[in-house]
């Protein structure tokens, strides 16, 4: 006699407790395999565009919440879930799988209040997301660019803004240049036009005031000054400029430094460089739209910050020997 026939034979009362005591182990291996473990309340998980609901169990399984990452998988599948939605989910308040299921496929994802700095290089925004926003440096600075290729320094408009946490940067691009666009004074281009410059130009311009100047009421003379000189065909010998491809020692280069080949140095090459050498806010943005007619063909600052300006190289070396050997 095989032995599911033996089963038959035993007493009504040993095969209701033998089927009891299987629904038993089954139940527990089910209430096991679908048993979540509360996640601390700090607990975040990211979903990147195009992530697939597997590559979700396994992170979700990876941080030792579910028992195994098919368990989430089958009930996502279980519970006819669509496609998932990009950002960083809290886990916050978490303790049941059909909770964890609500937050990741429905759940609001979290955002970052980002503040960017006028005279923030793309690069510096670049890093500043990829500390507060989980947006890396590589795929921000990947969508920091023209159609043509070209880098869209100058046009990254510094402001606050909130962008959803390990979001698409191509959407942070889009939001900030169309922050610029709003800002830029209506007569850029026109004003571009009076200088013989074209707008871009300009805005090269504007770039150089905001690295240049610490105080506002220095920026639209700053701006005199680099016109007065590019009328001249003079070099501008801006440290700023040359401060994009070479950091300065404690604010100051040495005589090999300032001999820097590179398109940046104004020291070395007339005219302005190839880009903006930053993103400007719109105190230089219209400093460089609205320069008022000035002598002044030089400037320094003071320790303190503020520019003295000087119509002659005479003036400007006499203020030198005054304000940066302690003058005030």
């Amino acid at each position: 006699m095989s032995e599911s026939k033996k089963f038959w034979f035993l007493p009504c009362r040993w095969r209701e407790s033998a089927v009891m005591a299987l629904v038993v182990v089954i139940g527990a291996a089910g209430l096991w395999f679908w048993q979540l473990t509360p996640p601390a309340a700090d607990t975040v998980v990211d979903i990147r565009a195009g992530e697939s609901v597997t590559a979700l169990s396994e992170q979700v399984a990876g941080l030792g919440i579910t028992r195994s990452p098919r368990a989430f998988r089958w009930y996502w599948r279980l519970q006819g879930a669509g496609s998932l939605h990009e950002g960083r989910y809290s886990l916050k308040g978490v303790t049941t799988l059909h909770q964890l299921f609500s937050v990741l496929s429905g759940g609001t994802p979290m955002t970052a209040w980002i503040t960017i700095p006028e005279g923030y290089t793309v690069r510096r925004i670049a890093e500043r997301l990829e500390q507060q926003a989980g947006i890396t440096q590589a795929a921000f600075l990947k969508a920091a660019v023209n159609s043509d290729g070209t880098t869209l320094e100058g046009h990254l408009f510094p402001d606050t803004y909130q962008f959803l946490y390990g979001g698409d940067p191509a959407e942070i691009v889009s939001r900030m240049t169309e922050r610029f666009d709003q800002v830029l004074p209506a007569d850029f281009a026109r004003q571009a036009q009076k200088h013989g410059l074209t707008t871009q130009e300009l805005l090269i311009v504007a770039s150089i005031i905001e690295r240049e100047a610490r105080f506002d009421a220095d920026r639209s003379i700053i701006a005199s000054v680099i016109f007065n000189r590019l009328g001249k065909g003079m070099r501008l010998q801006m440290d700023a400029t040359l401060g994009y491809v070479l950091p300065a020692h404690n604010g100051f280069y040495t005589a090999a430094e300032l001999a820097t080949e590179s398109p940046y140095n104004t020291y070395v090459h007339a005219g302005l460089p190839p880009t903006p050498i930053c993103n400007p806010g719109l105190a230089s943005l219209t400093a460089a739209a609205h320069a008022p007619a000035t002598a002044y063909y030089y400037f320094l600052a003071k320790s303190d910050g503020h520019c003295v300006f000087a119509r002659t190289y005479a003036e400007h070396a006499r203020n030198i020997h005054l304000y940066l050997s302690g003058g005030n």
